[in-house]
């Protein structure tokens, strides 16, 4: 009888226990190198994960792999490819999609706001063409911020739904932290500085970053 009237109390903690246990980071010994990989467990949180390794591991990496976007250019212009041997990651094999981490400097020449996917177009060479595009949200698209982290691997995730999911949880977490606060008035003609990463699918394609850095200024 007594243990009866423990059950309630018991189911009251067992969300809060799978939460807990449904993110984790698991060392990986691989190469030596002893990288600690992002995994999860039936169940996971992906916000609650994206949360815990966003300071101490997302941004960091972003700020340390990242490419001036004025020396990236020149390379993506000559060869998709090399420049993606040279300066990308892509997590699988042969033929997929190249993601880059940039950092870019440059004048914002238009800007497209009256959507939830609102854009942003820099010229870095002082031209007036646009040579790429920011998300600005609240509506971010694509799985860049996913795919360009080496340290996130499908096969670590219990399926391709909660896989989806950890993109989304990181598109929100980008938004949350650098864009939300953003004023879309008056951009034309200022001055933008951001830290972020793009997908290239094809030679002749669009870049379009996501920023998890961004600052607008008055020239």
């Amino acid at each position: 009888m007594k243990l009866k009237g423990q059950i309630p109390n018991l189911l009251l903690f067992l969300p809060v226990m799978l939460l807990i246990a449904g993110c984790q980071l698991v060392e990986n010994d691989a190469g030596g190198e002893n990288e600690a990989m992002v995994s999860s467990t039936p169940g996971g949180d992906m916000t609650v994960l994206v949360d815990e390794i966003w300071t101490d591991k997302v941004t960091p990496h972003l700020e340390n792999s990242a490419v001036a976007f004025t020396e990236l250019k020149p390379a993506l212009d000559r060869d998709l490819d090399e420049a993606g041997n040279d300066y990308g990651y892509r997590p699988s094999s042969e033929g997929s999609p190249w993601n880059f981490v940039t950092k870019i400097d440059g004048t914002i020449v238009d800007a497209k706001t009256d959507t939830r996917a609102a854009t942003i177009d820099i010229d870095i060479d002082d031209d007036g063409q646009s040579d790429a595009k920011l998300q600005l949200g609240p509506v971010i698209r694509g799985t860049t911020l996913r795919d360009v982290l080496p340290f996130i691997d499908f096969t670590s995730f219990t399926d391709q739904i909660e896989f989806a999911q950890l993109s989304r949880a990181l598109n929100i977490k980008a938004y949350e932290s650098v864009l939300a606060d953003l004023s879309h008035d008056d951009l034309i003609g200022k001055r933008v500085v951001a830290l972020g990463a793009f997908t290239m699918r094809k030679a002749d394609g669009d870049v379009l970053i996501t920023p998890v850095e961004i600052e607008v200024v008055v020239r």
